[in-house]
């Protein structure tokens, strides 16, 4: 699996949440632009438990999600 850096070139942040942040960024090979969220993973450890739980539910959504349009 490629670097995600030698994939996609981050154009600007979108916007920003308690889990992550959403980057519009730019498919190097085809020019296609696609929003990319980058999860916090320390972010758990200045959250409490509720909102771990959160966190953790969210990130395991997003991992069962299977669309041409989702980048893994």
């Amino acid at each position: 699996m490629e670097a995600f850096q030698q994939v996609f070139q981050k154009v600007e942040k979108i916007g920003e949440g308690t889990y992550g942040v959403v980057y519009k960024a730019r498919n190097k090979r085809t020019g296609q632009l696609v929003a990319l969220k980058k999860i916090r993973l320390d972010a758990s450890e200045a959250l409490g438990p509720g909102e771990a739980l959160t966190a953790i539910r969210e990130i395991s959504l997003l991992k069962e999600l299977k669309h041409p349009n989702i980048v893994r």
